[in-house]
């Protein structure tokens, strides 16, 4: 019996000591992309949003960073905790992985072989104050303009008479109506019909006195 329990103790050693490995190797996502103002989708670290920056002095693959000093102060790396495994979130095809730094022994992050940085006037996510001579945002995705949309042509409205017909017009109309159509020469030639037939009553009138 003690010695099934010596057994089970020491696995549970074993194994309380394997935990912090594993969860030490486990994959730490510590970038995405994130479209930043007309600069386009721009890597950004994933703790805080910020963009980072590569420094044109660094050589991809060497392992080594160029910026030390002072320049750490003003471009601060962008590390992880010794063992973790860099991972990229939404956005991110390149390669990353890690440097050990020979100035602080510091584990900074690289993409495509060159180490990332942020940069010390960059105050809140969005900002891109560091883009200029000897140091570049990581682009992972050009910025592309949309599209302007033509505007859209009004619907030509259906061939309808005018409110108000023209002169020329024979539609019904206060002001389109024909001579033909008006009433003046109706009654002026029932007024002539009128006067003629009194006439024709006065003049036999005449004739039987």
């Amino acid at each position: 019996m003690k010695h099934r329990l010596a057994i089970v103790a020491t696995a549970a050693i074993l194994v309380a000591l394997a935990v912090p490995g594993i969860a030490s190797a486990a994959d730490v996502q510590v970038v995405s992309g994130k479209v930043i103002g007309t600069h386009g989708m721009l890597l950004v670290a994933s703790s805080n949003g910020m963009t980072v920056y590569t420094f044109d002095k660094d050589v991809a693959g060497s392992g080594t960073s160029a910026c030390t000093g002072g320049c750490l102060t003003r471009w601060p790396a962008l590390t992880v905790a010794a063992g973790a495994t860099p991972a990229g979130g939404s956005g991110v095809t390149g390669t990353l992985a890690t440097i050990t730094r020979a100035d602080n022994g510091a584990i900074q992050v690289t993409y495509d072989g060159k180490p990332l940085y942020f940069f010390a006037n960059d105050t809140a996510p969005g900002d891109a104050n560091g883009i200029y001579p000897g140091w570049q945002a990581v682009v992972l995705t050009a910025s592309v303009p949309s599209a302007t949309a033509a505007p859209t042509a009004a619907p030509q409205a259906a061939t309808s008479p005018a409110a108000t017909p023209p002169p020329t017009s024979t539609a019904p109309g206060d002001h389109g109506r024909s001579p033909a159509d008006s009433p003046l020469p109706v009654l002026l030639l029932a007024s002539v019909a009128v006067i003629g037939f009194a006439g024709a009553l006065r003049h036999m009138a005449v004739a039987r006195t």
